[in-house]
């Protein structure tokens, strides 16, 4: 068991679109780029201050975000 960021990044884009917020919108409350969040999303690793600013404007704990990604990681291991 590992941190897998495309897990994480899928995480965070359906919490953005849970929240109907555009990548443009949720550049502007966190003050992250579009391309950085864009990054994120996309499963490059982020940095800490960056993965928890995402998750503090959106209204989530990081570690709820990081949580679902690992309950995710387990579903996609026991199907196989």
């Amino acid at each position: 068991m590992g941190f897998d960021a495309a897990l994480f990044g899928a995480c965070l884009r359906q919490r953005r679109l849970n929240k109907s917020l555009t990548l443009q919108e949720l550049a502007g409350l966190t003050g992250f780029s579009v391309s950085s969040i864009s990054e994120m999303e996309n499963g490059r690793k982020p940095t800490f201050p960056k993965a928890a600013g995402v998750c503090k404007a959106l209204g989530v704990r990081l570690s709820r975000v990081l949580l679902d990604a690992e309950r995710q990681a387990d579903a996609a291991r026991a199907a196989k």
